[in-house]
């Protein structure tokens, strides 16, 4: 990449177009990439933000953009303003935007507009898309909080701006609980726009934002779906709106461009048959909250052209059928009775269960060998057990993420997933509930090919056992409430290399690597009483550091050939560490085999422990001890250098022999 040309590194980034969070973040790696990022102004034509992790420099490089390239820029999306940036870049983006002259689409749900700024708006002529949430004046808000005062909602003045100036205007999206218009006014507006082709309605969540659902709201809902205009609604956003499920299916029957639903049922009555069918040939994403009635129990959604499902708070729901043959994207979230999962989907990429307690993990098992494509899987809430057995080679599952809110029926969780990349598996409940939940001890079983990131926290585990061809990233939390459960057994074996190893506040019985190469293994504030073994041709580095003040040594049991670095660190009762050689092990193309005996230095040592700290320099309160030169052969050898920092009562290294002889 450093002798690629500037011409080939922009188009390179273009294939980073719109620009979102990544392009800034990229203009941090060096100098030149910041240079041509920046001097670029093909780069910034579509700019969509979705900016709430965006440090201040990134957005400084935004803020920069913004005002050289206003020319270039033609489409602007930015999320929520008063969330992502705050007021300062409301007057920035404003003035910025009026100058704007090739602005082909604005799309900024709450922008501050006024009536008078939007006379001078140079691009209104070239608008092609609009999100015309709501005319703000400034007089309204009170500064020093949030939504003091209603907004100035949208009359049949301020449409008559937007009419006269949008001439090329084809997308609207248009909030209902923002306009205060009779329906015929409303319906002269669309009329008057000639080339209109996709209109987007939406009703903000008007408790947050302050902004009451007005008398209109409802009638002119009514209207818009009664009219000619209905065969190009693609999206509507019906959270904050009453509506019934006979309402609904006569929606999906009747709007035939409709590719985005978001429903929320606040009407509560009965349903005679405890059955929901729904059916549209268009929709492609569809998020549910709620059901129209309390007592449906069953859901059939057939949609063959649905991407994205997102179902959440029917309590009631025990069974839900997804009838696409294009889903990728599934949600469900609270539904504390779903028993029955049935999708026919076979490309889903990404899964998500949250708080479904009756779901069994034997179901979640068999949606993910049925959908062999799923990558991405989530699940929160209540476990009993978890297993992913299933190991064909079809299988492309990269990331797990459990998190576990009730602790008490786990005994074993086993993944055995070659394509595994991800692991994470979490414990999170109110500490009130933490000593009264804990009764069994979970047993852990992770086997892939190369794991790249792993990070297990668990209260209580009896034991961890991962098997792998690479280790990247490995944490281990437990946590200072969880110090005293120990955790019993852990064993990571890999058949190239472990690279970092991290554990914080762990109690081990017996810790065991094993791998051609460890390259870091990090303990802080742990534990260690079994001993630390480790196997394989070299170690790099054991850092030990803020060990609990019970211990005062600790052993390694060593089948390696080398151990480079041991560093102590902040150990205040810690005396010695103790190296317990074993077996060497020879490495061959066919893998790792026990192969050779370590011969001890018969004439260094008769006895069955030996200590040195030869060569020891004490330089501004740090000791750095290194092997003796004198023990050319023998154990003496494995360690190459020992470094303390405050650790008073460490005297030395010991290598003991007699646990070999035995």
């Amino acid at each position: 990449m450093e002798n690629l040309p500037s011409e080939l590194l922009t188009h390179i980034f273009g294939f980073l177009h719109p620009v979102y969070d990544r392009l800034p973040r990229l203009s941090a790696v060096c100098q030149e990439w910041k240079a041509i990022i920046q001097n670029s102004p093909c780069l910034w034509e579509h700019i969509h933000l979705k900016t709430r992790q965006l440090s201040e420099r990134e957005k400084n490089i935004i803020f920069k953009c913004l005002r050289e390239y206003e020319v270039y820029i033609k489409c602007l999306r930015v999320a929520s303003l008063d969330v992502v940036f705050g007021y300062d870049f409301w007057f920035f983006i404003r003035h910025v935007t009026l100058k704007m002259t090739n602005l082909t689409c604005l799309d900024i749900p709450t922008f501050p507009w006024n009536l008078g700024q939007f006379t001078t708006f140079r691009s209104a002529e070239n608008l092609k898309e609009l999100n015309l949430y709501g005319f703000w004046d400034l007089s309204d808000i009170q500064w020093t909080q949030n939504y003091t005062q209603p907004v100035s909602l949208i009359n049949q003045r301020h449409l008559k701006q937007v009419r006269a100036r949008c001439t090329k205007l084809e997308v609207l999206k248009l909030s209902i609980n923002m306009l205060r218009l009779t329906d015929s006014a409303l319906m002269e507006f669309l009329n008057a726009l000639g080339n209109l082709k996709e209109l987007q309605i939406s009703a903000y969540n008007s408790s947050e934002a302050n902004i009451p659902l007005n008398r209109y709201t409802m009638k002119l809902m009514k209207c818009l779906l009664s009219s000619s205009y209905i065969s190009i609604i693609t999206k509507l956003d019906l959270r904050y709106i009453s509506i019934g499920h006979k309402e609904l299916r006569l929606l999906l029957k009747v709007l035939r461009s409709l590719r985005d639903l978001k429903l929320c049922f606040l009407d509560i009555h009965r349903c005679i048959t405890g059955y929901q069918y729904l059916e549209s040939k268009t929709l492609q994403y569809f998020e549910l909250d709620g059901l129209p009635a309390k007592n449906i129990v069953r859901l059939k959604c057939s949609m063959p052209k649905l991407r994205r499902l997102r179902i959440n708070r029917c309590s009631n729901l025990k069974s839900l059928q997804v009838v696409s043959s294009m889903l990728e994207h599934l949600s469900l979230n609270y539904l504390a009775n779903l028993r029955s999962l049935h999708v026919t989907s076979i490309t889903l990429k990404l899964f998500e269960v949250a708080n479904c307690e009756s779901l069994t993990p034997k179901t979640i098992d068999k949606l993910l060998q049925m959908n062999r494509r799923i990558e991405h899987c989530t699940i929160r809430g209540r476990l009993v057990d978890f297993q992913v057995s299933q190991v064909e080679i079809s299988r492309v599952l990269t990331d797990l993420c459990l998190w576990i809110t009730d602790f008490s029926k786990v005994q074993t969780m086993q993944v055995h997933c070659p394509t595994l990349r991800s692991f994470m598996c979490n414990y999170h409940a109110p500490d009130r509930e933490f000593s009264g939940s804990i009764h069994q001890e979970c047993c852990v079983d992770i086997r892939c090919n190369v794991l790249l990131d792993a990070y297990i926290s668990l209260p209580q585990v009896k034991s961890i056992e991962i098997k792998c061809g690479s280790v990247v990233h490995l944490l281990l939390n437990i946590g200072k409430k969880k110090l005293d459960m120990p955790c019993h057994v852990v064993r990571v074996s890999a058949d190239a290399k472990i690279h970092t190893v991290c554990a914080k506040q762990c109690n081990f019985a017996r810790v065991e690597f094993t791998a051609d190469e460890v390259s870091n293994l990090d303990f802080d504030q742990c534990r260690i009483n079994g001993g630390l073994k480790l196997a394989g041709n070299c170690v790099d580095m054991i850092c030990i550091r803020n060990m609990v003040k019970s211990q005062e040594n600790i052993d390694i049991i060593t089948q390696c050939n080398e151990i480079r670095k041991v560093i102590l660190s902040e150990c205040d009762k810690l005396c010695t560490v103790t190296v317990i050689p074993e077996k060497k092990l020879v490495y061959s193309k066919t893998g790792l085999k026990k192969t050779q005996q370590i011969t001890e230095d018969h004439s260094s040592s008769a006895s069955g422990a030996h200590a040195f700290d030869c060569g020891t320099e004490r330089q501004q309160g740090v000791l750095n001890s290194t092997s003796s030169e004198t023990a050319v052969d023998g154990p003496s050898r494995l360690v190459n250098t020992v470094a303390t920092f405050n650790c008073p009562c460490f005297r030395g290294l010991l290598l003991n022999h007699t646990k070999e002889k035995k």
